[in-house]
């Protein structure tokens, strides 16, 4: 199965490359820096054509991040009817004041495409948000083509899976223990 998919992609060519990247950043779930992992391995770029890969591989995915993005921002309104107004605008001045660099830092992440909709949604200003897109996408492309460029394509790919389950389990942890920190603790001390 795995030979197929690099004949497939070493036919496609770098159209193959940009294509795969569009459809993750489009949030479509889509293995979009295995696909730039398997082009670091079938191009062997060097030091400058990897940085101009990259280069040409993030404004691509930031192009096509203003998918999710304008589908939040078009979505705002509709969240004000399902919600309160309150609670949507509560949620907006929140990512306004902590979530922006949320943008870029989760970009490496599979959550990161995800993050574009409430960007949207949160009105982050267009410039700022691919900015910060770009600024997060650029390093995991760098990375993803240098490794694939190594050669140990499977190994990566069975590192990245571990570590992104490890991450997720961590972040879910993270989230159980703000929950009953919340609602225990906060409750206890209000008594």
């Amino acid at each position: 199965m795995f030979e197929m998919i690099f004949h497939f992609l070493k036919e496609m060519g770098a159209a193959g490359l940009f294509m795969g990247t569009a459809l993750e950043a489009s949030s479509v779930p889509f293995p979009g820096a295995l696909v730039i992992l398997i082009y670091g391995f079938l191009l062997k770029p060097n030091l400058l054509e990897t940085l101009l890969l990259a280069l040409a591989v993030s404004a691509v995915y930031t192009i096509f991040s203003y998918v999710p993005y304008v589908i939040g921002y078009k979505l705002e309104s509709k969240m004000k009817e399902k919600f309160s107004e309150k609670k949507v605008e509560k949620t907006k001045r929140g990512f306004k004041k902590y979530g922006e660099w949320s943008i870029a830092l989760s970009r490496p992440l599979g959550i990161g495409n995800y993050v574009s909709y409430a960007a949207g949604m949160s009105k982050v200003n267009r410039w700022k948000f691919g900015g910060l897109t770009f600024i997060g996408i650029f390093p995991l492309a760098v990375a993803m083509l240098f490794l694939g460029r190594l050669g140990e394509v499977k190994t990566v790919n069975h590192v990245l899976q571990a570590s992104q389950n490890y991450i997720l389990a961590g972040a879910g942890v993270l989230l159980v223990c703000c929950l009953l920190y919340k609602f225990v603790y906060k409750k206890r001390t209000a008594s």
